[in-house]
Order: structure tokens, then C-alpha cells, then sequence
């Protein structure tokens, strides 16, 4: 099998496992499958809505079937950030990629986000991004952070850097520690680079679990330990996480290395005794919620129904997908990954290849493996082009068809605005789909305030009937405002004359 195949089947298969595991990541039950979608068992993409944003300043995003989630977004983040040589542009990472995402993060963790909005901070830097935060009566710290948010997005970097599993893991934890402090998340992201490029030499037919999880766990210690850790950065991120507190992380780091090496050895016996799915993942402590979303435990699960389901390995992201109460996007995520790496792009049914941005995750394969192959260069950044930016927009001036810039992903267009009134009075959401130039494609959200918005618009030009509704909204009662929409929403020629009219009277302007 050749490497091209094997490349594109782990990407798309990471991001397929994401956004059906996305589907039911809060679901507690068959029974609510079933309200939802007409199954109990989820195995195909679904149109499907959350709530974001809170209660009073939130909006409904309406999710197409195929979207993926957080982990395939950073994944194509930190892909991007990917040189040449096979290194990765921690800085750019940092204060590029991972500061923008937060407007355009579906799905994020509270960790991920909270260190995308503290690495903003002029005296931030990658390996210097100590933090801590308060949610829900709680303070939550940055070197307690061992969630699998660093996990989900290095897939690239194992796979830029196929043979050189030194660099693998140095880079690795240099990203890790950009957003999460706790050896349980840097370990864990180590581990899946590790576990991908132990998979992907592998042709099926001459796979074995035994095989896979002996060469993983061999020498675990001695393979993971923090002396091939060498780049100054890294050192001296370690110096200032001992200097705050009374723990060493050296320590924690060798704790973590040996409740790892249970955990695989946990698994090894599993398959050994051919436990159930759900039995092994309660032992990893995957439905626990103090440790559903660990960075040890989600990796190794996928590691576990990779190897659970070698000549089934669709089986393995399904059983990830429908285990529900677990983390089930990154769990799949992690199966899909090693399974496509494993048997390569062709298993990939048709009914999966309507995956969000199928063409880009092709793409960005090619290029990881020509980089991987010392074959690629970079292109030359496109010049700068005078559009509007979408990036911490400021004014509501944007429609359907209007060419954008956002930051630092390039030009696109509007494929979709909406315009949502939040439940607190006088504010809404726009929100807004774009499709890239690189062939990704993003939703933004800004908060408006009703009047603000009101005062910039020329009525001569964008007096239309979103605007309308949402001036209506707030000005009428509820029957007069139910008759207008319909008005509007009946007749989709009325004059611009017209609307302008009905604005006016609506704002009360002479």
C-alpha cells in the first residue's frame, strides 16, 4: 500500500471520527438517539442544533451534516504551522492560528480556550503561557490542565515527520505545552504521535495487536523519558513550572509515565480476554467525568478499538461514536486516525466522504507527506488584498457573496449570514459562514448590540429584511411582528422602496 493512502486515510478518518463522535459527545442515551435522530445508533452524518454562548447572549448554531469539531479544526491549525523541514512554527501556532481560532471554534474545550485567550497577552509565549482561571465557583490552573486538547491536534506533526521519532516527540511537547501544563496531557499527545507512527509501517495483513501494543509499551519509560527533551524553550518551561509551587514536574511527569504503562498493559489483557467495548472503557475511566476527557486515557482507548477491531476498522470508530457519556469526537478521532493509518484511504465508505471539507483534508495529507518526503517548499504568501476583515468585526456590514479577509486563513466568501436575537433585550448574534480560497471552511459569530447596528446602516443601501425582523422584534408585539414575517418572508420580490419604508416607520425616523 502505497504512503499517499495510508496519509489521506488518517486524516480523513480523524476528522470523520470528530464529527460523528461530535453528534453525540453530550448525549446521555439510545432513547435520546432516537428522539433526535430516529436511531439508536449513530453511523451516519446528521443535521443536528446546539446552543452556544450561554444562555442570554447565545444563538443556535445550526450544524450541517459531515461538520467536524475543535479537534479537526486545531489538527488543520497546527498543520499549517508545519515548515518545510518538518518542524512546527510554535509562535505562529501560538499567536496566530490558535488567538483566531477562538472566533471560529466550534465545540472547544474550556482549557484550549481559556489558553488561546491568555496567550494573548504581551508577555505570553509559547513556553510561557502559565495561567489560571475561574468557572462555576472553581479555579482552574494551568499546570493541572491534562485534558486531551493537545492530543487531538498533533496527528500532522507525527506524520511530517515519519522516521524521526526524536523530533516527533520534541515537538510534540513543545505544542502541548503551549496550552495544557499537566504531564497527563503532554504525555498523552506524545503517545498518540508515537502510536501513529508505530501503526502506519504496518500493512494490514500483517498486523497484530499483540505486536502493536508490545512494541508501544516496550522500553515505555526509557522511550518517554524527559532527556530527549533538549530545546532550550522546553528546559526552561520546566524550570518555571518548578518555581510554581512545591511539586516538580520531573516527578508528576514519572508518575504519569507509569500510569500510562498500566493503562496499556490494562488494555493488553482486555484484548487478551476479549472484554467488552464498554467494560475496558470504564476501566480506562473513559464515563468518569473526572477523567472522561484525560489525555492518557482518550488516547489510549483509541489505541485499544484500533486494536480491538483490526479487521473490522470502521467497527472501531462506530464503537467510539456510540459510547455514549465518553469523549466520543476525540476518542473517534484518535480510532480514526490509527485506522486510516493503518489501512489507508480506501476503506473510507461513500456515505463518509461528505465530511466537511473533504478536498482540504486531501490536501493537506499530499502536503505532509511531500514534507515528510524532504519534497516540499513553501509557497509564496499571496499579496494582500483590500477587503474587509471578518476578524473582531467591529460593525455589521457583511453579506451574502461578499469576498473577506480572516486572519491568518486568507480570502473567502460569505456562503451564509444569519442574524439571531439573543434572549437579553437590544443585542443579536451574526453569525456567519465562509468558505476559504484554501478550501476550509469556518463559522463566525460576533455580538451586536440592535441600536449600534441600527445607527451605522445606510438606508439607502441596506435597509433589508433581516435588518427589519430584528428592528421588528424589538418594536412590535408578538402578533404584529408574526404577521410582518410572514409579509416578508411570502412575498421575496418587494421593492427595495418598500423596505425602506417599513424601516423607517419601524425606527421611528421622520
Amino acid at each position: 500500500m502505497n504512503p499517499e493512502t495510508k496519509y489521506k486515510g488518517s486524516i480523513k478518518l480523524s476528522a470523520i471520527g470528530d464529527a460523528l463522535g461530535w453528534i453525540t459527545e453530550f448525549e446521555k442515551n439510545t432513547q435520546s438517539l432516537t428522539e433526535k435522530f430516529g436511531t439508536e445508533k449513530i453511523e451516519t452524518f446528521h443535521d443536528w442544533k446546539k446552543s452556544v454562548g450561554g444562555r442570554f447572549y447565545g444563538y443556535i448554531d445550526n450544524i450541517q451534516a459531515g461538520s467536524y469539531s475543535d479537534d479537526t479544526q486545531l489538527l488543520l491549525s497546527v498543520a499549517r504551522s508545519i515548515k518545510s523541514d518538518g518542524s512546527v512554527d510554535q509562535e505562529y501556532f501560538s499567536k496566530n492560528e490558535l488567538v483566531n481560532w477562538l472566533e471560529y471554534a466550534r465545540g472547544g474545550g474550556r482549557t484550549v480556550k481559556a489558553a488561546a485567550n491568555k496567550i494573548q497577552r504581551k508577555s505570553a509565549t509559547w513556553f510561557n503561557n502559565f495561567y489560571s482561571f475561574k468557572a462555576n465557583n472553581q479555579t482552574f490552573n494551568y499546570k493541572q490542565s491534562g485534558a486531551n486538547g493537545a492530543a487531538m491536534r498533533i496527528l500532522p506533526i507525527a506524520l511530517a515527520n515519519l522516521g524521526n521519532d526524536g523530533k516527533i516527540k520534541e515537538e510534540i511537547f513543545c505544542n502541548s505545552i503551549a496550552t495544557h501544563g499537566h504531564p497527563r496531557a503532554i504525555i498523552g499527545a506524545m503517545l498518540y504521535g508515537y502510536a501513529v507512527t508505530q501503526i502506519i509501517v504496518f500493512r494490514p495483513e500483517d498486523f497484530t495487536w499483540e505486536k502493536y501494543i508490545t512494541e508501544i509499551g516496550l522500553n515505555f519509560k526509557e522511550k518517554f523519558s524527559l532527556s530527549s527533551i533538549t530545546r532550550k524553550e522546553a528546559e526552561d518551561w520546566i524550570k518555571q513550572w518548578n518555581n510554581e509551587g512545591t511539586t516538580f514536574f520531573e516527578d508528576i511527569y514519572l508518575e504519569t509515565l507509569v500510569e500510562t504503562q498500566n493503562f496499556l498493559r490494562l488494555i493488553f489483557q482486555s484484548l487478551k480476554q476479549d472484554l467488552s467495548v464498554r467494560e475496558t472503557l470504564e476501566k480506562l475511566g473513559c464515563f468518569n467525568p473526572a477523567t472522561k476527557g484525560s489525555g492518557i486515557s482518550t488516547v489510549i482507548a483509541g489505541i485499544y478499538l484500533a486494536s480491538k477491531f483490526q479487521n473490522s476498522p470502521l467497527v472501531a470508530i462506530v464503537e467510539a461514536v456510540n459510547a455514549l457519556g465518553s469523549d466520543t469526537d476525540s476518542i473517534a478521532a484518535f480510532a480514526g486516525g490509527l485506522v486510516g493509518a493503518l489501512h489507508g484511504q480506501n476503506i473510507i465508505p461513500d456515505k463518509w466522504k461528505k465530511v466537511q471539507d473533504y478536498e482540504y483534508l486531501e490536501n493537506t495529507a499530499e502536503r505532509l507527506l511531500a514534507i515528510s518526503e524532504d519534497r516540499f517548499f513553501n509557497p509564496e504568501k499571496p499579496a494582500k488584498c483590500e477587503l474587509r476583515i471578518l476578524n473582531g468585526a467591529i460593525m455589521d456590514e457583511f453579506i451574502l457573496n461578499q469576498e473577506i479577509i480572516f486572519e491568518p486563513l486568507g480570502k473567502g466568501k460569505i456562503i451564509k449570514i444569519e442574524r439571531q436575537n439573543t434572549l437579553t433585550k437590544g443585542k443579536y448574534n451574526l453569525v456567519v459562514g465562509v468558505y476559504l480560497d484554501i478550501g476550509q471552511s469556518i463559522l463566525v459569530s460576533h455580538l451586536f448590540d440592535i441600536q449600534s447596528h441600527l445607527k451605522n446602516i445606510n438606508t439607502g443601501a441596506k435597509s433589508d429584511k433581516h435588518t427589519i425582523l430584528m428592528l421588528a422584534k424589538e418594536q412590535l408585539k408578538i402578533e404584529a411582528y408574526n404577521k410582518l414575517s410572514v409579509y416578508l418572508n411570502t412575498f421575496p420580490n418587494i421593492s427595495q422602496e418598500h423596505l425602506e419604508i417599513i424601516f423607517l416607520i419601524l425606527s421611528n425616523k421622520n
